[in-house]
């Protein structure tokens, strides 16, 4: 196989991992079996712990700030690029077929008779980009575009990526052996991972901006996927043009070494359960509160904010790892199984990710991070829910939420205040006294 690439030039060995086809075999099975097609990512050995952040700093040092003792970045110069969850699936273009009718093996073979590329996107267009996604460039067919965030976050999340690849004509598919008596398909297109994540930029105070939404699409291989079979029945069609055959989401949940740090969205928070009071003040230390006004009745549209207040005696901060709360909306009331509509919102730089709805759960969680400091004694508002009307043709639904803290800094070890903490126990209205529904929403 050869796979072209304008920007590899240098990659060396990885030019022939990036250019070699994959060879995927499957005999057939009886005909009382029923067919399972599993596919599986890439990735996961080679990808970091998510979220992945890129800072692009112009400076060598973090400059003094008249707005801010302690900022976190330089205002007007520096940029933040967070990936939060990663997608590798294959891009078929084309398939060769053979049914070989003799007694002897026969190849499966076929030049390429147009020629197919690929392009690393960004924001879903080759010619658009953002105004933080700069320091690097690409080009294809005279356009042009800065994309050197993107290609650089795919390359350490996938561990090969380029600008473009392509099929060109007369480009040789196989051979492959085909055994006597059977048919061989041989699907070829690309292999190529999506990353959704944010960006932000460097406020004049030296924080970071709320985040804005930020997606790229980087092809990393030629691919070449080979089905045997003797059954029309086997005949997998999953890799044919035009069918949708994403791979399975690269997520936290994914590393084969889960620490304290590491998301499962399909589980419960992995800080465990909460711990004793300190006797004595610690240096770092969050506790999570909901508010609410008195004014929006339980199963009713209406919103709730998370604010994050730090008890510690130090300045909290953390960029490795990042910190993070995870928030999970429970059924209290109403059906177990309907998923109420629910719109987050994120403030001072923190970014709330929907992790979905578990139905067997009948819970709706998000994922909190934050990217600016939090003060001694300061109360930092960090996400709001808003609420839609909770009536079903089955009854209102009636919520509650609870807090835990899944990512914090190494000292930060009082758990007492941060895991499992449900608005039940700390909703307050405006006023900071106990919310008039009791945190129900």
């Amino acid at each position: 196989m050869k796979a072209r690439s304008s920007f590899l030039r240098s990659a060396g060995t990885g030019l022939t991992a990036i250019a070699a086809a994959v060879l995927l075999i499957t005999l057939a099975t009886p005909a009382s079996a029923g067919t399972v097609t599993d596919e599986y990512p890439e990735t996961p050995a080679l990808n970091p712990k998510l979220p992945n952040v890129k800072t692009t700093h112009k400076s060598d040092h973090i400059k003094a700030n008249i707005l801010n003792p302690h900022p976190v970045c330089n205002a007007s110069e520096d940029h933040r690029t967070t990936v939060y969850k990663v997608t590798d699936r294959f891009l078929p273009v084309g398939t060769i077929s053979t049914t070989n009718n003799t007694n002897k093996s026969i190849p499966l073979t076929q030049n390429t008779s147009k020629s197919q590329s690929i392009s690393l996107e960004v924001n879903g267009s080759q010619t658009s980009t953002t105004s933080v996604n700069g320091n690097g460039s690409g080009s294809k067919d005279g356009l042009s575009g800065t994309f050197g965030i993107a290609w650089s976050l795919a390359k350490t999340i996938g561990g090969s990526a380029s600008y473009t690849f392509s099929w060109d004509v007369g480009q040789t598919i196989g051979p492959y052996d085909v055994p006597a008596g059977h048919t061989g398909d041989g699907t070829y297109g690309f292999r190529a991972i999506n990353m959704t994540g944010t960006q932000q930029f460097c406020k004049a105070d030296g924080t970071w901006s709320n985040p804005t939404a930020w997606r790229a699409f980087s092809p990393i291989k030629n691919e070449v996927r080979v089905k045997i079979y003797d059954d029309p029945a086997d005949s997998d069609q999953s890799g044919k043009p035009g069918a949708d055959q994403g791979a399975p989401e690269v997520t936290e949940k994914e590393n084969p070494k889960p620490t304290e740090n590491t998301i499962d969205s399909n589980s419960e928070p992995t800080g465990g359960t909460a711990g004793t009071k300190p006797t004595e003040p610690v240096k770092h230390d969050l506790a999570p509160k909901i508010t609410v006004s008195d004014a929006k009745a339980p199963g009713y549209a209406g919103l709730a904010a998370l604010r994050v207040e730090n008890v510690g005696t130090d300045r909290y901060f953390s960029e490795d790892p990042s910190v993070s709360f995870r928030v999970d909306v429970k059924t209290e009331k109403g059906p177990e199984d309907v998923d109420r509509l629910i719109t987050p919102g994120w403030f001072n730089g923190a970014y709330t990710r929907d992790l979905g709805f578990d139905e067997k759960k009948s819970t709706r969680s998000f994922l909190v991070t934050l990217s600016n400091p939090i003060k001694k004694g300061e109360t930092q508002l960090v996400a709001n829910l808003d609420f839609g009307d909770g009536n079903t043709s089955e009854g209102r639904l009636q919520n509650s939420i609870v807090v835990s803290q899944v990512k914090r800094l190494d000292d930060d070890t009082s758990t007492y205040n941060d895991q499992n903490v449900s608005s039940k126990d700390i909703a307050v209205n405006d006023a900071g006294k106990p919310a008039k529904a009791g945190g129900l929403f």
